[in-house]
């Protein structure tokens, strides 16, 4: 499995790096990206999700204690704000991988991408039951 992977990196290594490098594999294995494929679609897809990761640490940001209502409003403002620009950002990446690969695998793209969190955490919950 390729999760097994995870094994084969030196302990105490940046356990992003670690993820990021399995995500790679298993979605390129889950699409059965083509080496062409791969050369277009990752340099696309790993903006897309640098983009994502800038949105969501710019949001996380914003304080989760309200001592009043407008603070309580002004996080769900900026909570609305996130969601639109993921929304926003979905819709841009979307058109641009489309030119990266072919209709089918953009539509595979999401599954794979559901599929890999939930092993991702079937794994970390199994690590921490050990």
């Amino acid at each position: 499995m390729l999760f097994a992977f995870l094994k084969m990196f030196p302990q105490g290594g940046n356990k992003r790096e670690k993820i990021e490098a399995i995500r790679v594999a298993f979605i390129t294995q889950k699409l059965n990206l083509t080496v062409d494929e791969s050369q277009k679609f990752w340099p696309v897809y790993n903006e897309y999700q640098d983009k994502l990761r800038a949105a969501r640490q710019e949001f996380r940001k914003q304080s989760a204690v309200f001592t009043n209502d407008k603070e309580a409003q002004d996080y769900l403002d900026a909570e609305l704000l996130l969601k639109q620009r993921e929304f926003n950002l979905y819709k841009e990446y979307y058109e641009k991988i489309k030119k990266t690969l072919p209709v089918k695998k953009v539509a595979e793209l999401r599954q794979a991408e559901e599929d890999f969190k939930k092993e991702l955490l079937k794994q970390l919950q199994g690590k921490s039951n050990d």
